[in-house]
């Protein structure tokens, strides 16, 4: 995926602190940028970063307000391809850099240099007219070229700022095109209900002579253009648009921001359309009984092919998975918390049914890597990620994913901590989806959870994994079977299964 996608995201938490932003482990965990891949079916680069912004919001959208426009986009096909067509024009790779015009430092001009640019657009001019009034001194002729040629200073001082925003001006000009020609749709334009913006129009039309200087430059239109520059030299007109823009920008970024959070919702809404005509089956996310906390039908993973759809009601407890390897266990957790995320952000659920509290917070511990730059172990790193966990969890309210934790050290502490840790998290109405291979740790959490496993059978010397959740715990591995299929020497297997027993 490219990084570009994910500018959006970054200015919104760097400027605004988002709170509901998913953690960076989170979205390891969840492999975002891969289901980002999957779910995408937008039309423009705008929208490709704002849906990557929704699917990292750990938020409630108001996708679900709209689904009747998802409808109507659904059924009329005409309206749909509008839509498209004029997306398309955003299309284009550049348009990730509209982005930089709202994170950048502003560009900041002195009353002073305000005042010489307005005096000196009109001193060549004036000195022009005094040197044809006055043809007897060279001295007003002198004036005329010193002004011109300092005109011609200022003007290409603000040429060289400009060349900073070759594609990102362009783009903020498409980008506000697009924007006008999506508001004179009925169905569009009742979703903008704000006032028009005569500020933001100005700023439109002063981008447009932006895009005409620029396009001039880039196909090398050079007799054209040498004319334009003379009289821009000339007169500064050049110079005090790009002046009066990007001051407008800076003043307006609130509205620009907002336009293009329109259009990329709008692009949004058309790949929700899209996506739910190609997958197997889909449903919203609704609210639980008073007696459940989570009640699934036939959920399945959008990242796998084939998915075994399962099965789950939760009333008051939470869950321990155990199982052999291979068998599912991670995948069914990473399926739970990613349909929870998606129904938050797109109001859509892959599965029949898919009930709980949707302004549930996700945290997950799952692919601890160590940090060789900070010098921090494997245990140390997850050992952190724990502790976010139970911070996390004190908040209440929160669906917390773990995969068989502290791995790093001795069975017996190992068995302790986590013990203590799955009593901990299961209070103040959260869920925890837990994976072990230590069976002495579910006798330990009787009562406090339920448990449920995944298995596996072999035929014909191959393991066969149906991926079906089952009630109950598992209790046969298939560690020293799986060696055995890998052709490790029988006698090796049969020390194996003697110690093991």
């Amino acid at each position: 995926m490219e990084n570009n996608i994910k500018k959006y995201d970054e200015y919104v938490v760097a400027s605004r602190g988002c709170k509901e932003s998913l953690p960076e482990n989170v979205r390891e965990d969840l492999n975002i940028d891969n289901l980002f891949e999957v779910l995408d079916y937008t039309s423009s680069a705008v929208g490709r970063q704002y849906l990557y912004h929704l699917l990292c919001t750990d938020k409630v959208s108001t996708v679900a307000s709209h689904e009747q426009l998802v409808q109507e986009l659904k059924e009329d096909i005409a309206l749909r391809r509008r839509l498209t067509a004029l997306l398309g024009k955003l299309e284009n790779s550049y348009a990730y850099s509209i982005v930089d015009l709202l994170s950048e430092k502003p560009q900041e001009y002195s009353r002073k240099y305000l005042t010489i640019l307005q005096i000196c657009r009109w001193l060549p001019f004036l000195f022009l007219v005094v040197t044809l009034i006055i043809k007897t001194s060279p001295i007003p002729f002198f004036c005329l070229i010193a002004s011109y040629l300092f005109n011609g200073y200022l003007h290409f001082k603000q040429k060289n700022l400009l060349s900073c925003y070759f594609y990102s001006i362009p783009q903020l000009y498409k980008l506000m095109t697009v924007f006008y020609a999506l508001k004179e749709e009925p169905t569009f334009a009742a979703m903008k209900k704000d006032k028009e913006n005569e500020q933001m129009y100005r700023l439109y039309r002063n981008l447009g002579k932006f895009r005409f200087g620029i396009a001039l430059e880039s196909e090398s239109a050079m007799a054209v253009y040498m004319v334009t520059e003379l009289i821009n030299i000339f007169t500064l007109h050049a110079t005090i648009n790009i002046v009066h823009s990007f001051m407008a920008i800076q003043l307006l970024k609130k509205e620009v921001e907002q336009v293009f959070s329109f259009v990329g919702y709008l692009d949004a809404l058309h790949s929700i359309c899209t996506l739910r005509e190609n997958v197997p089956y889909f449903c919203h996310p609704t609210a639980t009984r008073k007696d459940e906390k989570l009640n699934t039908l036939a959920v399945y993973h959008p990242l796998i092919s084939n998915c075994v759809g399962n099965d789950l009601i939760l009333t008051d407890k939470s869950v321990l998975i155990t199982g052999s390897n291979m068998s599912g266990k991670t995948s069914f957790m990473r399926t739970i918390a990613i349909n929870l995320l998606t129904g938050k952000a797109i109001n859509t659920c892959f599965a029949h049914g898919f009930s709980i509290a949707t302004d549930m917070k996700v945290y997950s511990v799952i692919c601890t890597k160590d940090d060789l730059l900070e010098g921090k172990s494997y245990f140390f790193k997850e050992a952190e990620n724990v502790k976010r966990a139970l911070e996390e969890s004190e908040k209440g309210n929160r669906l917390i994913i773990l995969d068989e934790l502290f791995k790093g050290t001795n069975t017996t502490e190992r068995i302790a901590i986590n013990a203590t840790l799955l009593s901990m998290l299961s209070l103040n109405g959260n869920i925890i989806l837990a994976s072990t291979h230590d069976l002495k740790l579910a006798e330990l959490l009787k009562g406090k959870y339920e448990f449920y496993h995944f298995c596996e059978t072999i035929v014909n010397d191959k393991l066969t994994f149906d991926h079906k959740l089952r009630p109950d715990i598992c209790k046969e591995g298939n560690a020293i079977r799986i060696l055995g299929l890998c052709g490790y020497p029988s006698r090796f297997i049969q020390d194996a299964h003697r110690l093991a027993k």
